[in-house]
């Protein structure tokens, strides 16, 4: 018995040693590594074991803009939305121009219903930097939020910004004058999206829900332009 429970023992020891052994391997896992074995688990979406490991990334280069960016958007696809409102709010101050953050920033705080500082936050970036796409962000989520006065001024002033001939801003201002019960102002935007992306699935649908055919000869005098 004495011979058993040494060897017990033994197995025991080994087995702890071995647990070490791994966790001091894990520790020491370079950081390009360990980036490149996130970055595969994020565009996998394997979001809780991404979420591991850019919190590793983070905890060892907290002032790296991708780590905290994809650590918050991992968190925010796992609904730890503590986690992604804190890693993104860092990534967006680091990177304040980069669209991608601040829109996942803007839904993880919408997500939280803190509605507050939803629009506090999406109404200075407008402001700062006076981009048709920020404006955009803000009339969305004006529509969503039932708040139709800021939704239209946030539409106004993505028209006057926008430079691409996207159908986009038509396309949120059919949504806000349909919102609203405006249906000839709805078709208007839409028809004048159309002239912009004839090809376009939503905006075709849109209309067609609005009883119109998609085509040359819904334009009528349909003034062009923005």
């Amino acid at each position: 018995m004495n011979g058993m429970k040494r060897i017990n023992m033994i197995v025991v020891v080994l087995g702890a040693l071995g647990l070490l052994a791994v966790s001091g391997c894990n520790n020491r896992v370079p950081a390009e590594s360990l980036a490149k074995r996130a970055h595969f688990n994020y565009w996998a979406g394997n979001w809780s074991i991404a979420q591991e490991q850019y919190a590793q990334l983070v905890d060892r280069v907290p002032d790296n803009w991708k780590y905290q960016f994809h650590l918050g958007s991992a968190a925010l696809h796992n609904d730890d939305l503590d986690i992604a409102r804190s890693s993104l709010s860092i990534a967006e101050t680091l990177r304040p121009q980069d669209g991608r953050i601040a829109s996942e920033l803007a839904e993880t705080m919408y997500r939280q219903d803190d509605r507050d500082a939803l629009f506090t936050f999406l109404v200075d970036r407008a402001e700062s930097t006076q981009r048709s796409d920020d404006w955009l962000m803000l009339a969305r989520y004006s529509l969503d939020l039932d708040d139709p006065d800021m939704a239209r001024l946030a539409i106004q002033e993505a028209l006057v910004l926008d430079v691409s001939d996207s159908a986009e801003p038509y396309i949120v201002s059919a949504q806000l004058s349909e919102r609203v019960g405006d249906i000839d102002g709805a078709l208007k935007s839409l028809k004048i999206a159309w002239t912009l992306e004839p090809d376009n699935e939503k905006v075709q649908t849109m209309i067609r829900d609005l009883g119109e055919v998609p085509g040359p000869t819904m334009l009528g005098s349909v003034e062009m332009g923005g």
